[in-house]
């Protein structure tokens, strides 16, 4: 029996595979192409090269916190239309709780000073400075505010701190009260030595009549730092 003879596929059949063998080698090169280079390479991997690398956002900067002013307490005090020029010292208070008022001799220069209430405001400072002086000398004599009651609404009064910045203020009111007997929750008190929303300087002193013992009332000057 005669051994077969392969049947040759057709020239266009055999070209048609020759094609895609062609096509087909050409693609398994182009994939070894990009995974050949990436599988030599230490420590990088086509997954790691998917991530997309998002760049950190830059903050803007913290701002500088704004400095707290600094307050200083009084040294001088003046008001022209009342003639006080005067020195001030700080006091605290007495036993029973009110503002300290030193007195001395009739020829004592603390006659001639004004008392600043070191638990209250600073000149400047929001709330309410209190400022306080002698009416008159054991003798009847004028002290520092004899004439307090000469300031009016619209008036200036000055006042120098330690510092050496002079401050001033206007007089908004003038008022005289029975002295205030209900303890420190007294609206007359709150409204002199409580707290406040503007930088005020109130001035107190005497007034009313001598009891033999102290006057019936208190005259308060309110003023209110100009702007």
């Amino acid at each position: 029996m005669e051994p077969r003879v392969p049947i040759q596929p057709p020239r266009r059949a055999r070209a048609r595979r020759l094609w895609v063998s062609i096509w087909a080698g050409v693609g398994v090169m182009a994939v070894l192409s990009i995974i050949l280079p990436l599988a030599l390479t230490p420590g990088v991997s086509p997954r790691a090269l998917a991530v997309t690398r998002t760049a950190t956002p830059t903050l803007p900067p913290t701002p500088s916190p704004t400095p707290t002013p600094t307050f200083y307490p009084p040294v001088w005090l003046s008001a022209p239309t009342a003639h006080i020029d005067a020195s001030v010292i700080s006091v605290g208070e007495t036993a029973d709780g009110a503002m300290d008022a030193p007195e001395g001799p009739n020829d004592d220069p603390i006659w001639s000073t004004t008392f600043w209430w070191e638990y209250g405001a600073k000149p400047g400072q929001v709330g309410n400075t209190v400022i306080a002086g002698h009416l008159d000398r054991k003798d009847g004599s004028p002290a520092v505010f004899w004439w307090l009651n000469l300031l009016r609404v619209g008036d200036s009064v000055y006042v120098r701190t330690s510092q050496g910045t002079t401050l001033h203020y206007i007089v908004t009111d003038v008022e005289t009260y029975l002295n205030p007997s209900t303890g420190p929750n007294d609206p007359v008190l709150q409204r002199i030595f409580g707290p406040a929303t503007t930088a005020n300087l109130n001035l107190i002193t005497c007034a009313g009549d001598w009891t033999g013992k102290e006057y019936t009332k208190k005259l308060v000057v309110y003023t209110t730092l100009a702007s």
